[in-house]
């Protein structure tokens, strides 16, 4: 019934989830492990690697550093994904994609549906649970990449685009977006997981956020949240801002911060903050 997809570094993590699994799953399954120890393999790659092979109709993408706290959350997974209209099914999601190169959380925490547990360098374990509407399925643009499931054939329309996401990041949001085109994405209140990592910000995010945004900014915005045209380029303009301060202050690539520049002048010139933008990009202050 379920071929759950890992994209493995560690075989001690490996086994660890692997038994949280069966413990939990509660449904026929098959785990599709890719060794992914010696670092051959961008995370798009190896998901497709895997959902190949897979002999199951429902797919199982997840890390492999989480622990289940549902039971028979597999009858869960395949009894929401029998409805075609549903593409794409995770814990955590964002209701609105902006033009701007940002991840599934941009805006605010109303825009933000989430339920997932994060215990993080020996600390207390943190139940980070938001839903505005109290629903148990809720309708996002895009889902977070810890943990997503979707029917092989769904897949199959569209795979992980290992050439313009070769690395480990914005796998996840592109591929929502791609599927938002013809389908449903949804986060459930009805599985938990518990993951022990926290995604990082670091130079690798803000090379492939910006790959994103170049590659599928003929697709900006979307979502499910009702928003205006203006609001939604408020919301657009304010995040690209927000991203292009940032890319400068890394120094990651002077042609690439010009870029970033030059949008922000072409859609708000008459913005202070995006003139600002071209004194920090002369002086790096």
């Amino acid at each position: 019934m379920l071929s759950i997809i890992i994209c493995s570094r560690d075989p001690e993590t490996l086994a660890k989830v692997s038994q949280s699994i069966a413990d939990t799953v509660g449904v026929p399954y098959e785990i599709i492990a890719i060794d992914n120890s010696t670092k051959k393999y961008g995370i798009c790659e190896a998901y497709n690697l895997g959902a190949a092979q897979a002999k199951y109709e429902t797919l199982c993408f997840m890390h492999e550093d989480i622990r289940f706290h549902t039971d028979s959350w597999g009858s869960v997974v395949v009894e929401i994904l029998r409805d075609a209209t549903i593409g794409v099914l995770g814990v955590a999601g964002g209701t609105f994609q902006p033009k701007a190169p940002t991840g599934w959380g941009a805006d605010s925490a109303a825009s933000i549906y989430m339920n997932i547990t994060h215990t993080v360098n020996g600390e207390a374990p943190k139940l980070d649970r938001i839903n505005p509407t109290d629903a148990v399925l809720v309708d996002v643009a895009a889902v977070d990449g810890v943990w997503l499931c979707v029917r092989k054939s769904v897949w199959q329309e569209s795979p992980f685009d290992a050439v313009a996401f070769p690395g480990f990041h914005f796998y996840d949001v592109d591929f929502c977006t791609r599927i938002f085109l013809k389908y449903r994405i949804c986060v459930t209140f009805n599985v938990m997981i518990e993951h022990f990592s926290k995604g990082s910000y670091d130079d690798k995010w803000y090379k492939e956020a910006l790959s994103f945004y170049k590659k599928r900014r003929q697709y900006l915005p979307f979502g499910v949240k009702e928003l205006s045209d203006q609001e939604k380029e408020r919301i657009s303009l304010k995040e690209l801002i927000y991203f292009t301060c940032g890319f400068i202050d890394r120094k990651i690539s002077k042609a690439d911060s010009v870029y970033l520049v030059h949008d922000c002048l072409a859609r708000s010139s008459y913005k202070r903050e995006s003139w600002w933008l071209i004194k920090k990009l002369l002086t790096g202050r």
